[in-house]
């Protein structure tokens, strides 16, 4: 028989004795082309199929399905920790003085549905110290529910009175509230623009003059450049941009030499370096007009010798 020829549609095979009679018949055609056909039919379905599941998935996405559905299930996980004892039971504050439970409670942000694993120390280290008494603060968890918040204030230093308005500073010129009348009468009083911020530097500077700081009554800024100090007398000594410390030594041996802090005077002007003009009183000028000679002089005015003898 040639190769490849076909066998006969039904030929007996020899059967084997005692066996029983097995019928060859003949070769199947397969269609191969039918075949590749149903494979990429199989393959197209496949990706038809992943492109819709994919696109059901990017619909849910952007629908924000999946993430209500996520933080439904972590909010239902965070409150079954929380029932076993996880919540924010508890808040323990140490430094605090001045600034107030709301202001505090606030800027923590943390109740008892609040998950203590959960919670943002950082954060709420941040919210707390935009709180304007609050310099430093530091938040720790103990578990299983107390959160510990301690917290470093700032100091008041000063009144500051503004376009109508008075806060309470620290020395750095924060505010930290508006001033409550009464609240703060120890602290010295700074008035105008820029008061607040140079406040620290010109009582550091009034420090060793004791005498006259009992006497103050405000210290005025004048454009942010110089001061103008009232007395509770009503005395207004004006210092000069410069030098100050030089012209307050003047001023304190002009009061022991002459007592001018006593006397009915309403203006000391030290603005400049080489003179101290005394303006007295508009009453008191008239007074001495009526009592002195028509020949002796008289002014509201008068020009006092500085320590090295110039006047």
């Amino acid at each position: 028989m040639a190769r490849g020829a076909a066998l006969p549609p039904d030929r007996r095979l020899p059967v084997p004795q005692g066996g029983r009679t097995v019928v060859a018949k003949g070769p199947r055609t397969v269609h191969l082309g039918r075949m590749r056909r149903s494979r990429r039919t199989g393959t197209w379905q496949l990706l038809c199929a992943a492109f819709a599941a994919s696109a059901v998935l990017y619909g849910a996405i952007v629908g924000g399905q999946i993430e209500q559905l996520f933080n439904a299930a972590v909010t239902g996980a965070e409150r079954a920790v929380v029932a076993m004892g996880f919540g924010v039971k508890r808040v323990m504050v140490e430094g605090q003085k001045n600034a107030t439970d709301a202001a505090i409670t606030t800027a923590l942000a943390a109740g008892p549905e609040t998950l203590m694993l959960a919670f943002d120390t950082d954060a709420a280290k941040e919210r707390l110290e935009a709180v304007p008494w609050i310099r430093h603060a530091q938040v720790m968890r103990l578990l299983p529910s107390t959160l510990q918040v301690v917290i470093e204030e700032r100091d008041p230093y000063a009144m500051w009175q503004n376009k109508g308005q008075t806060f309470v500073v620290d020395d750095e010129g924060v505010v930290l509230a508006p001033a409550l009348p009464q609240a703060f009468p120890e602290l010295p009083l700074v008035v105008g623009e820029g008061a607040a911020k140079h406040a620290a530097e010109l009582y550091e500077i009034l420090a060793p003059y004791t005498d006259l700081k009992n006497r103050m009554l405000a210290a005025l800024r004048v454009g942010d450049r110089r001061w103008t100090l009232k007395l509770r007398t009503g005395t207004e000594i004006m210092l000069p941009d410069g030098n100050v410390e030089m012209a307050l030594d003047s001023l304190e041996k002009l009061q022991a030499d002459r007592g001018v802090f006593e006397r009915d005077i309403a203006a000391i002007d030290m603005r400049l370096l080489d003179r101290i003009t005394l303006r007295m009183r508009e009453t008191t000028a008239a007074a001495a007009d009526e009592v002195a000679p028509a020949s002796a002089p008289t002014s509201a005015t008068g020009a006092v010798k500085k320590p090295d003898g110039r006047t």
